[in-house]
């Protein structure tokens, strides 16, 4: 772990004199950590494919010292995202205000009952819910076009191979791993299935990465991102975090430990960073604690007859009973889910017990803006790009009906399904989860996003629950070749997954349709790109 921290800084310095030295990239909004990233991604592939062809029996010391090194360091950067992503979620409700952040004056901010109620009622996170339905579902919808037209009869190959969009983009390398033996199946038969969901995923992610940033330049200048908004309605032509936080403030109630009157109050105890720190670790051991007790309960309700299985049961029939256990069901929820909580309830002790003020919203955010620049930087650094390309006509075709399915979804049906406040945020993050993992997501929300301005980390961590345990890699996806895919003709299946498909389409944008026109909203004068969100105005 030390050469993995010394291997970051190293990486993060670079990035930030890289950053300063060529403007373009300060210009382009490229964060540090990216670029650190990507520095680090480059010299690894370089020195694996210097030493690809030394002598294995006499390995010289420089071989050693990359073997050493890739076994050590590189092997701990690639567990640092998924528990970064749960220290990030972990300050996410701990760092939020009674007034849940909100600094602005209220008889400033414009009152209305559409907006009220899409920022405080289940609206916002179940249409989060339903977007990450139809960007998975549509994955394979235009899987199953292309097979059925063209890939599956011209290479031979069976009817779930249209699922390789899905296990490699919305699942990832966890997915692909885990449907090598459903696609091994006698019904199935595709053995090089582990190859090509591993080259989809590994294909995603790059993609998901380079896109990402191309997009987050089409959105600044169209002004889809919130803050852009936020200043062109404030007729600013940018936003100082520090001085707005600083300018709202009332000095006769500071809330920053930084402040005399707060921090000597405790400053005698212990550290007052230090203290945040204990505050979003604490949040962080609940969150491990719960899904821990969850796990172990749902694993003793699975160990009763009624949910045993068979010994004599094939690999991809194994895998199909282990997704409809309860424990896989309530496993497949992610850590960053229960860690949310865990801040909510550390919030909530510290300030029945000893009031806000002893929770500096500032600090916290810091951490957690650290944690996410970290993140960056590991998830960038430890891609796969070593991957056994085969059958690469079918795969490009899967990969760019995959990508385009998904770019489609976040330039064009996230505006129309999602909360205008913040729709191009969770739009990235479902864009990143959809090509790759959430790392990817939280990577590119980062860019525009980096103190968590907005709803869209929060909504899209409690709209997980409702689509992890199913689709992604969930009991669908393990379900479907199984169980539709193989045994009805493949023209019936496309044709009944577009219409879902297509119902699902239809009910998202009827439904904020009555959420934004129905009720008189103002935004039925202004459209969507050229109003201020009072969910934004109140976030912030």
């Amino acid at each position: 772990m030390l050469g993995a921290i010394l291997l970051t800084a190293v990486l993060l310095v670079l990035g930030v004199v890289l950053r300063r030295r060529f403007r373009i990239l300060a210009i382009a909004r490229i964060p540090a950590s990216l670029i650190a990233g990507a520095i680090g991604l480059i010299a690894w592939q370089i020195i694996l494919w210097s030493v690809a062809g030394a002598d294995e029996a006499e390995p010289d010391r420089w071989t050693q010292w990359v073997q050493a090194f890739t076994n050590d360091s590189i092997a701990n950067l690639r567990s640092w995202p998924g528990w970064l992503i749960a220290v990030v979620f972990s300050g996410m409700l701990l760092s939020r205000s009674p007034q849940n952040g909100d600094t602005t004056p209220p008889s400033s901010r414009p009152q209305s009952k559409t907006a009220s109620h899409d920022q405080h009622g289940f609206s916002p996170v179940a249409r989060e819910a339903l977007m990450v339905w139809i960007i998975v579902l549509g994955q394979t919808v235009v899987g199953l076009w292309l097979v059925w037209w063209w890939i599956g009869p011209q290479f031979n190959l069976p009817h779930s191979a249209a699922m390789l969009i899905e296990t490699g983009f919305a699942g990832g390398h966890g997915t692909a791993a885990a449907m090598g033996a459903v696609f091994s199946h006698p019904t199935i038969n595709m053995k090089e299935g582990l190859d090509l969901g591993v080259l989809m995923a590994t294909s995603g992610l790059v993609y998901g990465l380079v896109s990402g940033i191309l997009w987050i330049e089409v959105g600044a200048r169209r002004g889809w991102i919130a803050a852009d908004r936020f200043a062109t309605a404030n007729t600013s032509d940018s936003i100082n975090n520090d001085s707005h936080v600083e300018a709202s403030r009332d000095p006769t109630n500071p809330t920053s430990l930084s402040e005399p009157n707060v921090a000597s109050s405790i400053a005698d105890a212990i550290e007052p960073l230090l203290l945040q720190l204990v505050f979003l670790m604490l949040a962080f051991g609940i969150g491990l604690a719960m899904q821990s007790l969850v796990d172990s309960l749902a694993s003793a309700v699975d160990a009763s007859k009624i949910f045993a299985g068979s010994d004599s049961a094939d690999a991809g029939e194994q895998v199909l009973r282990d997704r409809l256990r309860i424990a896989s069901v309530v496993g497949s929820f992610p850590l960053f889910i229960y860690t949310l909580f865990g801040g909510a309830i550390v919030r909530f002790a510290v300030i029945r017990t000893a009031g806000d003020r002893w929770i500096d919203h500032d600090t916290i955010s810091s951490l957690v803006g650290a944690s996410m620049d970290l993140l960056v930087v590991a998830a960038v650094v430890t891609l796969n790009l070593a991957v056994v390309v085969s059958l690469w006509i079918p795969i490009t075709a899967l990969f760019v009906g995959g990508a385009i399915w998904s770019t489609f979804c976040l330039l064009v049906l996230s505006r129309r399904i999602l909360p205008d406040s913040h729709w191009f945020e969770l739009g990235l993050i479902n864009f990143g989860m959809s090509t790759g993992t959430t790392a990817t997501g939280f990577v590119l929300l980062r860019v525009i996003d980096p103190e968590l301005k907005t709803r869209a980390a929060e909504h899209y961590a409690l709209a997980a629950p409702l689509s992890a345990p199913f689709i992604g890699g969930g009991m669908i996806t393990v379900g479907l070749p199984l169980l539709l895919l193989e045994r009805v003709p493949i023209a019936l299946s496309t044709v009944f997954m577009t219409i879902m498909l297509i119902s699902l389409i239809a009910w998202g944008v009827w439904w904020k349709t009555k959420l934004t026109f129905h009720e008189g909203s103002p935004d039925e004068k202004t459209g969507p790109d050229s109003r201020l969100s009072d969910e934004f105005g109140q976030s912030r």
